[in-house]
């Protein structure tokens, strides 16, 4: 199956790069002696520079050349008829044909040549020699009478090369016969193929497209070329049997047939895969009178260029680029504009209804609509309108192609922030607002609890991966990681929910470490809180009850130096010792998890270990929107907040507009992490003292260049904070191997400056330079987001 279609594209490429290479060869008989005028001017004209290269004396020649041609060619012309006649009197036949078809060559060289001069001429004598003018209908005629004459002889060569065949059959018909069962092989490999295409090409889908969800572009490219395969495989059976006859000498002119197969049919392939596309992208179309009249534009379209393609090919070949080719380019390009005409009087109405309902319309359109029941201004007003609605549709198609990218949608949040800034800082004096603080600032967006709304579309694919581990009957232990406030916690949740085969045990890790772990355990199995680990081991061994144990932020375990796994270790090797159907799930952030990694590498193992995704664009607007009010004593506004209109964008109101533009802002500084972007959200929130409105503006995200700038043991205390979460100075001093005197001089420095925070003695990194630090970390290469 797959060779069979193989061969047929395969066949179908060669044919159509050798078609127009073919035709040249229409003689292998020896040519006529041209006339001595003849050979003149072709010799001149030889002898010629490149255009680029001529002189003011090459285009007088040029001329001077053209000038002589024509008369040549009506001097010859009178030849041609007085041969004809010659020839329909002579009683000397072969002498006669002789004299004819050396007239007839010289004539026909004559016109090559005049072609070939015209093309090197300037515009004002090719609009003479090829216009509507005296001269040019002189042309006119001469080319006229010159085709009349030519047809006059190619019927006579035609006849005389059915003679020569007959007579060549009598002598020897071994190579008609030949011919003719080439013929009659191609078409029995064509009726073979129309009566098993079905089956086979039913056969190709089953076996290479049916279970394979994204085949390769080979693949869905002959499955595309398979809704045409009667018409392709018309058009090789066809052009393989002209190619075929036209070997024999006396059916050479045969091949002038191929011209019509291949533009009539391949027009036919053409229309269908066109329609095809166009159908494709009509599926979302509702309104049938739409997708009808798209389909009749591009039918009736497509198959005006295959009718100009075979009277333009067509004329070149027999007559040459001369006047009457000129003169039936430009009847076709007026009735291409006709066409054009025709369809934009049926396509008025479905415009201007679309116009009616667009927004932010320029003022050419306005004019449009205004003048679109004029009868002259109404073609000119259809033809602007559908060019701007068809620019738009470019656009949105465009952008929402691109919009797929991360780096896209960045470029667009870092544009929109940079003008966003500019208008704040042009309007700042202007402005009497007053941010709003403290705890106000949870009325207006919502701190998260248990009934707070899901985002369910949010790693759907990590939970469907750790449900196959943590949802069956069989013992698992599995690791999810991921960022700071990334929704680690809301994904354990999500799973013990779900649960059903087992008693779900939700673990926060205390900072206490391993001790305060087993006493958290122990309570939460119902057994002694003092419990050492022999115990718990042994009563999950004999427990009837199965459990499905997660222990959040259990990077609390890990102390990022010699030994620091200790803890950890003895956790998962404890829950791996249980040897019955009891399953965990660990959590540690994505900082800390890189140390474990490179600590420990194969030598840790779980069952699976997965990583929290960053959230989407999408997602970190549909959070906000749930945590916030548009209505009510606790609304924000987002009014008066100014953003570049995108080209996706023109159907939303401005304040959807800038709403949707500030979450992307917020998505990109937040780099897909929500609890970021809902502090700096709270952050931008502003009252106007004036009408006592909270709107939003832009925030003021935190810059230091001292960050950048810092020697690496201080980055070292930074990163060794973010990874144990909390930290005291004497963990410092022990992950970074500093003196606890410097530890201490540099959690001062970052107290002066915000970077950190103290809880019992413990520091802990700002959640309001949370983002900075960690940017500055990833970039000098300390720490994995």
């Amino acid at each position: 199956m797959r060779l069979t279609i193989y061969s047929l594209l395969c066949s179908f490429i060669l044919i159509f790069s050798a078609s127009a290479s073919a035709t040249l060869t229409l003689f292998e008989t020896d040519q006529p002696e041209l006339t001595q005028a003849a050979m003149s001017i072709n010799t001149a004209i030889n002898q010629l520079p490149e255009q680029h290269l001529f002189t003011h004396n090459d285009v007088k020649e040029v001329n001077s050349l053209l000038s002589k041609t024509l008369s040549q060619q009506k001097k010859h012309q009178k030849l041609l008829a007085t041969a004809l006649n010659k020839y329909h009197k002579s009683d000397d036949k072969e002498q006669a044909w002789e004299k004819l078809s050396s007239v007839y060559s010289s004539l026909l060289s004559i016109s090559q040549d005049k072609e070939r001069l015209l093309n090197l001429s300037s515009s004002a004598i090719q609009d003479k020699v090829t216009g509507f003018g005296p001269f040019g209908v002189q042309q006119f005629k001469l080319e006229l009478s010159i085709t009349a004459l030519n047809l006059q002889y190619m019927v006579l060569y035609q006849l005389r090369s059915f003679h020569d065949l007959l007579k060549d059959m009598l002598i020897s018909p071994v190579p008609i016969l030949v011919v003719a069962l080439k013929v009659f092989a191609i078409l029995f490999l064509l009726s073979w193929w129309q009566r098993n295409s079905a089956r086979l090409i039913e056969h190709f889908r089953e076996t290479q497209l049916e279970h394979n969800p994204h085949p390769n572009l080979l693949f869905r490219t002959i499955w595309y070329i398979n809704r045409a395969h009667r018409p392709i495989g018309w058009l090789i059976a066809i052009t393989l049997s002209l190619r075929v006859v036209s070997q024999l000498p006396s059916l050479h002119h045969l091949i002038y047939l191929e011209i019509f197969t291949w533009w009539i049919l391949g027009g036919s392939i053409a229309v269908r895969f066109i329609l095809e596309f166009a159908r494709r992208n009509s599926i979302n179309n509702s309104d049938a009178e739409v997708v009808a009249l798209r389909l009749s534009t591009i039918r009736q379209y497509v198959w005006g260029f295959i009718a100009a393609g075979v009277i333009l090919q067509i004329s070149a070949r027999t007559l040459g680029q001369g006047t009457i080719y000129a003169w039936i380019w430009s009847i076709i390009f007026f009735g291409f504009i006709l066409l054009t005409l025709i369809t934009l009087r049926r396509w008025r109405h479905i415009v201007f209804k679309r116009l009616e309902g667009a927004t932010h319309i320029p003022l050419s359109i306005k004019w449009a609509i205004k003048h679109k029941d004029k009868l002259l201004l109404s073609i000119p007003a259809t033809a602007l309108g559908a060019a701007w609605l068809t620019l738009r549709r470019f656009q949105h198609t465009l952008v929402a192609n691109l919009s797929k990218y991360i780096f896209f949608r960045h470029a667009l949040a870092y544009l929109f922030r940079i003008e966003v800034a500019k208008q704040t800082e042009t309007s700042r004096e202007q402005l009497n607002m007053v941010r709003i603080k403290g705890v106000a600032t949870y009325e207006y967006v919502k701190p998260g609890s248990d009934d707070s709304p899901i985002i369910e579309d949010y790693a759907l694919d990590e939970i469907k991966q750790l449900s196959g581990y943590l949802l069956t009957d069989k013992p698992a232990v599995c690791v999810v990681s991921g960022e700071r406030g990334i929704g680690t916690t809301t994904l354990l949740r999500r799973l013990l929910h779900k649960v059903k085969n087992a008693t779900p045990i939700y673990i926060n890790c205390p900072y206490d470490g391993y001790a305060e772990l087993l006493q958290q355990l122990s309570t939460a199995l119902g057994i002694a809180s003092d419990s050492c680990e022999d115990d718990i081991l042994e009563y999950l061994r004999n427990s009837e009850t199965t459990y499905l144990i997660a222990i959040d932020n259990a990077q609390r375990l890990v102390t990022p130096k010699v030994g620091g796994l200790k803890d950890l270790m003895s956790i998962t090797n404890l829950l791996r010792k249980t040897r019955k159907s009891h399953r965990a799930i660990i959590a540690v952030e994505k900082s800390c998890w890189r140390f474990v990694d490179r600590a420990r590498g194969e030598r840790l193992l779980f069952d699976l270990v997965t990583f929290m995704p960053r959230w989407s664009e999408q997602q970190i607007g549909d959070l906000l929107k749930t945590r916030t009010s548009s209505e009510g004593e606790f609304a924000i506004s987002f009014e008066g907040l100014v953003l570049p209109r995108q080209w996706d964008e023109d159907d939303i109101t401005e304040e959807e507009r800038a709403q949707r533009g500030f979450y992307r802002i917020l998505w990109d500084y937040s780099d897909g992490n929500p609890t970021v972007a809902v502090r700096f959200f709270r952050f931008s929130l502003q009252r106007d003292k004036d009408t006592d409105k909270v709107l939003v503006r832009l925030f003021k995200a935190p810059q230091s260049e001292d960050l950048e700038q810092m020697p690496k043991p201080m980055l070292a205390v930074l990163r060794s904070i973010v990874q144990l979460e909390v930290a005291s100075p004497q963990e410092l001093s022990e992950c970074t191997q500093l003196s606890l005197d410097e530890v201490i001089g540099t959690l001062r420095y970052f107290q002066s400056r915000g970077f950190i925070e103290w809880s019992d003695d413990k520091a802990k990194i700002s959640d309001h330079w949370f983002r900075h630090i960690t940017n500055v970390l990833h970039r000098q290469h300390l720490l994995v987001k």
